[in-house]
């Protein structure tokens, strides 16, 4: 068994980075279409470096994922991200030639042929969008297919599930090239590229400790272990999320409603939803610290609360019931001291008539 699954997970490895190179060669071509040069074909270069990591991979690391990085996945983005920036740069001096020219037609129109069964066109812009999109399910089914290493299945499922959030948020990032007044600002168009390259890198990160659901019947020794070693790495995957995406995203849509006056529903949307996702994420970072403090302390705060409570009941339990006692005993001791001095008196006057009768 252990055979057959080093078997598949050298099979998914290949299978993978074949995915990547067809990817890359894929956008690699559609610049040389759109630009009309051959030279261009030195773009892929990476793909010599993509079969040597893979050579190391599968022999001397023998198919086991590396500890902090991934460097397939940043391979592939070097493959990737400046054909789009070329495709991108290239629409976006085409539509400032239609501008100047007053042309009907646009001329980022162009048509290539793809060799399928319908013998269907392609313009331009379907051809960028379609790299664009594949690019990030390429990511996601790619780590998929990569081996876990230290990684459980349930926290590979939670990894690709925060993938696929991070992968729509970065699409819906990149939907600003469909304004028109983004679209012909080149300085606009040149920020948005990189500010969407630079989000890319996270992908690159290999969270090898996400959390995991913990029972309840853990030992305490093992939870602090692992507690403590998870919060670690959560916070670092917080601050990465913050600096890599949510932070520069609300600082160019803030540039954009602020200082070019692009204003409309989706914008001031976005805007939003960054800033409360940034509050949320410090609202986390929070919660990691007063959790960290209180495994420091030996329990968590509410917990002492009603230990410090249930013992001041008990203390004042003890302290009504001492008070009962007490004034029991002094009722008992008084009781005696009365019933004492009557028994005296009374012997005393029967004394007196006694000695009365006997005079």
């Amino acid at each position: 068994m252990a055979n057959v699954g080093k078997v598949l997970a050298t099979i998914k490895a290949v299978i993978t980075r074949l995915v990547f190179a067809c990817h890359g060669i894929i956008a690699i071509w559609q610049v040389t279409v759109f630009k009309k040069d051959i030279e261009y074909w030195y773009l892929a270069t990476p793909i010599l470096l993509l079969i040597f990591e893979g050579i190391f991979t599968l022999t001397i690391k023998e198919n086991q994922e590396w500890k902090w990085f991934c460097p397939s996945v940043f391979i592939y983005l070097g493959l990737v991200v400046p054909a789009i920036w070329l495709l991108e740069l290239h629409k976006v001096d085409m539509r400032r030639e239609d501008q100047q020219n007053s042309v009907t037609t646009p001329s980022s129109y162009v048509e290539t042929n793809f060799p399928n069964p319908l013998n269907t066109k392609i313009d331009t812009d379907m051809w960028v969008t379609l790299i664009e999109q594949f690019l990030m399910l390429t990511l996601i089914v790619g780590r998929w297919l990569l081996p876990k290493g230290d990684l459980t299945r349930d926290q590979l499922s939670q990894l690709l599930l925060v993938y696929i959030g991070t992968a729509a948020d970065i699409i819906e990032f990149f939907d600003s090239f469909k304004d028109q007044k983004v679209a012909s600002e080149k300085v606009l168009v040149l920020l948005t590229l990189a500010i969407w390259s630079w989000s890319l890198m996270q992908f690159t990160v290999v969270l090898t400790a996400t959390k995991s659901r913990k029972s309840r019947g853990t030992a305490n020794r093992s939870e602090i272990n692992s507690r403590a070693c998870c919060c670690s790495i959560e916070v670092c995957a917080i601050i990465m999320n913050i600096a890599l995406q949510d932070a520069p995203f609300l600082a160019f849509r803030l540039l954009i409603i602020c200082h070019y006056k692009i204003i409309n529903y989706m914008n001031i949307f976005f805007t939003c939803k960054n800033t409360l996702v940034i509050l949320l994420q410090i609202y986390r970072l929070y919660v990691l610290h007063l959790e960290t403090v209180d495994e420091g302390n030996g329990g968590s705060v509410y917990r002492k609360k009603k230990k410090n409570k249930s013992s001041d009941k008990k203390e004042k339990d003890k302290k009504d019931k001492h008070k009962k006692h007490k004034t029991k005993k002094h009722k008992k001791k008084h009781e005696i001291g009365e019933t004492s001095i009557s028994v005296i008196s009374d012997g005393k006057k029967h004394d007196r008539v006694d000695g009365g009768r006997i005079r």
